[in-house]
């Protein structure tokens, strides 16, 4: 494969996003009307997340790509021997050249500002969509079953943890007070 195939890749790419940044991206601004109006919007904020995300992903994939192509350039320079070795030998020595090559590459690349910035990127958006996941997931669904949500839950375990430590102070107290008598 040549470099002008991950142009065009990149091109491809460049002219999705802003097709959909033109196209659904502002449909999905449009504001809401009716009974509903507040529901729709909740939902319609999701879009731009998970548009985020895959489109973080897709760089990354982009990225990923070409790193494996300069591997495997890097492979196709060396100079191996493979004529004096046997079938056993020959395969292992091009596999530790392969090994080599590629461990070389991808520790270069994993190194980088450009990689940590990306997965930086990624980590953020995904946490984003969690964590609207999670809010849509509480509103639609475990508040309306009468189920408990997370800050349910996170409620009840600081007064838990409030109750056990006044146990423990006034268990104290008391041997305490028992001891003394």
């Amino acid at each position: 494969m040549e470099e002008t195939n991950f142009e065009a890749t990149h091109e491809f790419f460049d002219m999705w996003v802003k097709t959909y940044e033109a196209t659904f991206g502002k449909v999905s601004e449009v504001p809401a009307i009716g009974p509903l109006r507040e529901k729709s919007e909740k939902i319609s904020k999701g879009f731009p997340l998970f548009f985020s995300l895959y489109s973080t992903w897709m760089d990354t994939v982009a990225d990923f790509q070409n790193i494996s192509m300069e591997a495997m350039k890097r492979m196709n320079t060396k100079k191996i021997n493979l004529e004096d070795k046997t079938g056993t030998e020959s395969y292992k020595e091009l596999y530790n050249a392969w090994m080599e090559s590629y461990s070389e590459t991808f520790k270069e690349f994993m190194r980088s500002g450009h990689f940590s910035s990306d997965m930086g990127r990624f980590t953020s958006n995904f946490l984003d969509v969690q964590k609207y996941n999670r809010e849509m997931l509480e509103e639609n669904y475990l508040k309306p079953s009468n189920l408990p949500t997370k800050s349910d839950i996170d409620e009840l375990n600081k007064e838990l943890y409030s109750l056990k430590k006044q146990v423990k102070e006034l268990s104290g107290r008391i041997n305490e007070l028992s001891g003394n008598k």
